[in-house]
């Protein structure tokens, strides 16, 4: 009886302490490339804001960046021009789920650089594209080196042609294999790998290993499809984002704005919006049905999102429905929401704001410059507001106006004087 007691406290108490992994090396050499993963039921994103590195107990600067791929977060730190000795590495200032519990406990992770000197270290540590890309390496070690390149497949068995990635050295692999490739660099020579992407039909996320006898480094490469087959770019939309991931207080209410775009050479008709059976008692949106988008148009949609009195978190759909064609034609918004008892949203999560891996080229859109304005309201990017259509100059249309009124305020002048001088002189 009290080993079924202790086992089933054993069970208890299981998912409490493996809330997060934080998988990362605990020994690190001398100007290598730090890589860390966390999986976890995070309430709250992890910026880069959240993240401190100490030197024993005292703050340090690393040059690092974090990303958020799937459901896992990633980050990577240069380790150069740092001494051999304790480190840690901090996650500050978010929730996640700790079992059934809520946890606002920092996530610490320690790790040693050691006496020895990497052999190379590399940038970045992870990869989000839908384009090709490189990967930049340096030689640490004062002698020749050679570095491994292994790029994983992903065709299906039925392909006979091309590759997940077919680096620019040259030539194709077969199904189901590895492509391996030797590069060379001299003593601390810092070279770009160049990677090309061929393919790729659906959003995945492989792995390239680049390694050396004494070190290896495995890159994440998240590689997302935006465009449909050419047999469907004829009718084709999207929303400007994959998906919606926030928390709310309970008791609340909250209003998110996305937007619809027409991305084909055809104009859409008939478009229903769809939600969730599980979101339908917490989301309700400002449009259920459009009649007619135009091709390069978009259309704003305003989702009010209300919380009940219970913590919790719900998971779901908004799907995008379009039957004018011979085929109905989809495209969907995933959304994950959280409600929390007395949540306070930072300072980066107003109302309509959307957080996003993608950069502003990624989504096919540009940043307008300082005296640009965009023809549609700007949407949220990874690197800055983005203009889904296009920039226009801002100078060039107040100078047109102030031409314009000018003219008019030249001539009512002129009639002024001549009623009151020439007019009247004349009578």
């Amino acid at each position: 009886m009290n080993k079924i007691i202790i086992l089933i406290f054993i069970l208890m108490l299981f998912p409490l302490a493996s809330a997060v992994e934080f998988d990362m090396k605990s020994n690190f050499s001398q100007g290598e490339t730090l890589m860390a993963k966390l999986s976890g039921n995070f309430i709250e994103s992890i910026f880069k804001k959240n993240i401190f590195f100490y030197r024993g107990h005292v703050p340090t600067a690393l040059n690092y960046d974090v990303a958020k791929i799937d459901y896992d977060y990633y980050i990577y730190a240069q380790l150069s021009n740092k001494n051999p000795e304790n480190y840690s590495i901090v996650i500050e200032d978010v929730k996640y789920y700790k079992g059934s519990q809520i946890s606002e406990d920092n996530l610490v992770k320690n790790f040693s650089i050691t006496d020895n000197i990497a052999d190379f270290s590399i940038k970045p540590g992870f990869v989000i594209t839908n384009d090709d890309f490189f990967i930049e390496v340096q030689n640490l070690q004062d002698y020749k080196l050679d570095i491994q390149i292994r790029t994983e497949t992903i065709l299906p068995s039925n392909e006979s042609s091309g590759g997940f990635f077919a680096s620019l050295f040259g030539g194709n692999i077969s199904d189901n294999q590895e492509e391996e490739t030797l590069v060379t660099l001299k003593s601390g020579e810092i070279k770009k790998i160049n990677f090309k992407i061929e393919n790729i039909e659906q959003t995945t996320l492989k792995t390239i290993e680049l390694s050396t006898d004494n070190l290896k480094y495995e890159i994440p490469i998240y590689v997302f499809v935006d465009e449909l087959p050419q047999e469907h770019k004829g009718r084709d939309f999207k929303f400007d984002v994959s998906e919606l991931n926030f928390s709310m207080s309970t008791n609340s209410n909250i209003t998110k704005i996305i937007y619809l775009f027409n991305t084909g050479e055809e104009n859409l008709e008939n478009i229903s919006l769809i939600i969730s059976n599980s979101l339908k008692p917490y989301v309700f949106s400002s449009i259920e049905n459009i009649d007619d988008l135009e091709e390069d148009k978009q259309i704003k949609i305003e989702l009010y999102f209300e919380s009940g009195d219970e913590e919790g978190r719900v998971e779901g759909q908004i799907k995008a429905k379009e039957s004018s064609g011979d085929e109905d034609i989809y495209t969907y918004l995933a959304v994950f929401l959280s409600m929390v008892e007395d949540y306070i949203p930072l300072d980066d999560e107003e109302d309509g704001d959307i957080i996003t891996t993608k950069t502003c080229s990624e989504m096919g859109g540009v940043i307008c410059g300082h005296d640009q304005k965009c023809e549609s309201e700007e949407v949220n990017a990874k690197d800055d507001k983005c203009c889904l259509t296009e920039c226009y100059e801002i100078g060039s249309d107040t100078l047109g106006k102030m031409i314009g009124w000018l003219i008019i305020i030249g001539i009512i002048v002129f009639l002024i004087w001549f009623f009151k001088f020439k007019y009247k002189k004349a009578k």
